[in-house]
Parts: structure tokens; sequence; C-alpha cells
């Protein structure tokens, strides 16, 4: 008996230990699930409200240089106006860049105060000399506007800014004179692929040869931007983002490859045409001034290497001189290169890619050593003429 009652009571315990297993698992499962929601930024929102709208835009080219040396990139004629830094127009240090027009009368340029933040401001020439500078009117200065470029027509504007209505750092913004208010409308935002959540800005439009060129610091390293060359349409076109996936809207509102931009070969071709005869002209003309011009300081320019006084910066001045040959010769390569590029198959190009990389990076480096060239010449002869 004793033993049935031990063997019975050990029955029970074993039960009783599922029993409250179960009830302990139960309680468990209807424990409610905390969800964590995610916070949606402004910009995540305005992105993806404009992705459906991505316009299409053929970008034949991208160069990634220096932040400091991205006007070098943009071959824009006389006819578009003139780029500029804010310190060589001002002539005095300051930060931010400027826009001189075609008849060199007017002037835009952003200058930037104690508190980091960048007004854009206006100045004319009048029997020869700049007027006093006034705020651009219109434009909400607290969002830093900077990068200006005014169209040929005098009243369509572009310019960079920050703020809510801006994806990330600067985007690219457009805006039209109004001539009876005497100050400009309300600015938009030219929307993706041209802006993204980094910094996007100084975009210029060439009308005459149609082509255009806008700066970002997307996908690049500190220090480094890439100015991408594309062909402004008279009409904007979108695509058509419903028969795409995420992945498709992802890459073309990032410009992920140029190549996925490319619609029509004649126009490809065509536009690369354009774009080196204006890079021909562009190096001609820095060629021949350079050769014939040196600016010593604002009161000193040689003609000759026969007037430098000091005999490192004449040895130097030189060597500036066979270095800008070389770079001519280097740019033309390349630009025979990129042609002959765009014109082979598959395998041709898979061959031919490393061969222009090393190009370009050789015409960096050589653009490098020109500028530390200018510099030295000009430090060791105003040194001579200043004993």
């Amino acid at each position: 008996m004793q033993f049935r009652y031990i063997l019975a009571l050990a029955l029970a315990l074993m039960v009783a230990g599922t029993t409250n297993a179960q009830k302990k698992q139960k309680a468990k499962a209807k424990k409610p699930v905390v969800q964590v929601k995610q916070e949606v930024s402004a910009a995540d929102l305005l992105y993806e409200n404009m992705t459906s709208s991505i316009q299409r835009v053929m970008v034949i080219d991208s160069v990634v240089v220096d932040v400091d040396n991205f006007f070098e990139e943009i071959p824009l004629p006389s006819n578009c106006g003139q780029l500029m830094a804010t310190t060589d127009f001002l002539q005095k240090k300051e930060v931010g860049t400027a826009f001189i027009n075609e008849f060199g009368n007017k002037a835009y340029f952003s200058s930037i105060n104690q508190e980091g933040i960048s007004t854009l401001m206006t100045k004319d020439k009048l029997q020869n000399q700049w007027s006093e500078e006034n705020v651009v009117e219109g434009l909400d200065q607290q969002l830093s506007p900077n990068y200006p470029f005014m169209m040929p027509d005098g009243t369509t504007l572009y310019f960079a800014q920050k703020g809510e209505e801006s994806l990330g750092g600067y985007d690219i913004f457009v805006t039209r004179y109004n001539s009876e208010e005497g100050r400009f409308f309300n600015p938009e935002n030219i929307g993706l692929p041209f802006n993204s959540k980094a910094n996007d800005y100084m975009y210029v439009e060439d009308e005459l040869n149609e082509l255009g060129w806008f700066v970002t610091d997307r996908n690049q390293p500190e220090g480094k931007v890439c100015v991408y060359t594309f062909v402004p349409l008279k009409k904007r076109v979108n695509y058509d983002t419903d028969e795409m996936d995420d992945e498709e809207i992802g890459a073309l509102a990032s410009i992920r490859s140029i190549r996925e931009t490319w619609f029509d070969n004649n126009e490809l071709q065509a536009a690369h045409n354009r774009l080196q005869r204006l890079r021909d002209r562009n190096q001609k003309s820095i060629g021949n001034n350079t050769q014939e011009l040196f600016v010593v300081n604002d009161h000193i320019t040689y003609t000759s290497a026969k007037q430098f006084r000091s005999n490192d910066a004449r040895r130097m001045y030189e060597e500036l001189m066979k270095t800008y040959e070389e770079l001519k010769l280097m740019k033309e390569e390349l630009g025979n290169l990129r042609s002959r590029y765009y014109q082979a198959n598959g395998n041709e190009r898979k061959k031919m890619s490393t061969t222009i990389l090393s190009e370009e990076e050789k015409v960096e480096q050589l653009t490098s050593r020109i500028r530390e060239l200018e510099k030295a010449v000009r430090n060791n002869e105003v040194s001579a003429l200043n004993p």
C-alpha cells in the first residue's frame, strides 16, 4: 500500500509540474508585443514624394575633383557668363562663389557671416565701377543660399540652399525674377536626380551647346566632389516609375551609373562632341593667356619669362609652361579615348576603361602640379621684388 501511495504521489507531482509549465507558456504567449515606431524625417518623406517624378536626363560624363577646383571642369562659354570664387571677385578672403553675366555688368555672389549663414548678394557695374552690394530679394536668407547661376535670359536663377525643402545638405533650386515687384518668386526644388541626401549645388546650363553641369558630393570622400555633365531637355520628361521596382527607382534617382541614363546613342555622341569642343576652346584660351600673361600681384603682370627677377621663379615658370603643354596634350588624348569608348563594343570598353581612369588620374595630378607651380612662381618673384 505504501508503495502505491508513493507512486500515486509522484504521478500527481508530475502532472502538476506539467500543468504549471503550460500555464507559464500561456501566460508568456499572452504578453503584449510592444512595437517601436521609427520616426520618418521630413527629408525622407520629401524623397519618397520625389521618386514618383524623377526627371529623365542623359548624363554624358562625370569627373571627380577636389572640392575647390570644380570650376575648372565646367567649360562655360563667355556668352553664358563667368563663374569664380567670391574671393576672386571681391578681392578679399571670402567663402562662396560668384557669377558675372555675359555683359560683365551684373554679379550674383554669396557672402558668409560669422554665424556661418550664407547670404546671396548682387552688384551692378555702372561706368566701369561696381555698385554697393544688395541682398537678393525674395529668397529666405536663413537657408544659406549659395552657388548662383543666372541664365542668359536674365530672369531664371539657379542656386543651392538648405532647409526643410531640401533632401539633405544643399539642394538645387530655381526661381524667376518678378519684374513687377522687383524680387524673385518663391524658389522650387528641381528634384531628382539632380538632388540627393548629400550636398548638390552649382547648377549651370549652356543653352546654345545644349549642355549642363552640376556638382555633388554624393558617394564621394571628404574633400572630393563629382561634376556631372548632362543634356538638358527643352521640355521636362519624367520616368514612368509605375513599372519599376524600388531598386530601379533608387538607381535612377541617385545616378548609380551614367550609362543607365543613355537613351539615344546618336545624341550621346553628338553631346560628347559638343563637350569636347568646349573643352578644347577653354584649354586653348587658358594656355594662350598663361603664356602671354602671368599675374604676379595686383599691380604687376609679366608677358615674358625674361621679366622675372628671381632665377628660381623664372625656372619654375618655364617648367609651368611645359606642364601646361603636357596637360593640353593629355586632355586631348583623354578626349579621343572617351570618344572611341562610346563607339566601342562591350569587350573593347572593358579594356579602355582602365586606361581612361589612369589618364584621368594623371590629368588631376598635372592640374595639381600646375597650381603648386603657379603659387611657387608668384611667391618667389614677390620675395625678389620685396627683399
